[in-house]
């Protein structure tokens, strides 16, 4: 069963699934907004079945904005895509207001979820995850590479420009409303500091680097991974 496959099972059945780990590489990225992150795991599963014939180099997937369709068809959640796709945070004391306000607590429901089934993919591997706190939620298995982006800002509010068609007020205000949001879910969740390099196997400077060689990088330390995952 392919990993969408399995997720949707998992979805519907309300199952307790925890997949034997199958050793297959997975890379998960975390970005700066604007930095990139979608555009280099679509290049980095270009190269990656270019680059071999054997099993692990094939049928990769990229999970963000499919993960979020998965998650907008669970009827528990009963979250709307277009919520999913913002990846809005509210910050502990906000959310703790909301939940004395209306006796739940949704935000923590949809983030637990998220977290269950990015260790199922990761666990199924041949994936990239974009985004998500990928790295901590699968920190403990090995067949991981754990990429983070940045970049100069100007950079960053050009690219968020473009991809929003903003003006560039309205981008890098944007822009900086992500990152913080970003780094406050891995606070709260993680208590990590989502910037601490000793979290990735390697922090890449986008501006300084191109798309194509940051995937020639990352598809060599997923060939070892894979070498590392054979028996000897």
């Amino acid at each position: 069963m392919n990993p969408i496959e399995l997720v949707k099972k998992y979805l519907r059945e309300r199952l307790k699934l925890n997949p034997d780990q199958t050793g297959f590489p997975f890379v998960t990225i975390s970005r700066e907004s604007g930095a990139g992150g979608h555009t280099l795991a679509r290049e980095i599963i270009r190269q990656v079945e270019l680059s071999t014939k054997d099993e692990w180099g094939h049928g990769w997937e990229v999970f963000d904005y499919r993960l979020c369709l998965l998650l907008a068809q669970d009827s528990e959640l009963n979250v709307p895509l277009e919520t999913l796709l913002r990846e809005e945070y509210q910050s502990s004391y906000s959310q703790a207001l909301f939940d004395i306000l209306t006796g739940q607590s949704e935000q923590h429901k949809i983030q637990k979820r998220i977290f269950e089934v990015l260790r199922i993919l990761a666990m199924i591997g041949r994936v990239v995850i974009v985004g998500r706190a990928s790295n901590l939620v699968t920190r403990d298995l090995r067949s991981g590479v754990h990429l983070r982006l940045m970049a100069p800002a100007a950079l960053r509010v050009k690219q968020m420009m473009e991809l929003m068609d903003a003006d560039e007020s309205s981008a890098q205000s944007e822009m900086e409303k992500q990152d913080r949001e970003r780094a406050q879910m891995v606070h709260d969740y993680f208590n990590r500091d989502i910037a601490n390099p000793l979290d990735y196997d390697c922090t890449w400077n986008m501006g300084d680097v191109t798309t194509t060689f940051v995937a020639a990088t990352t598809v060599r330390m997923i060939a070892e991974k894979a070498r590392l995952r054979r028996p000897s």
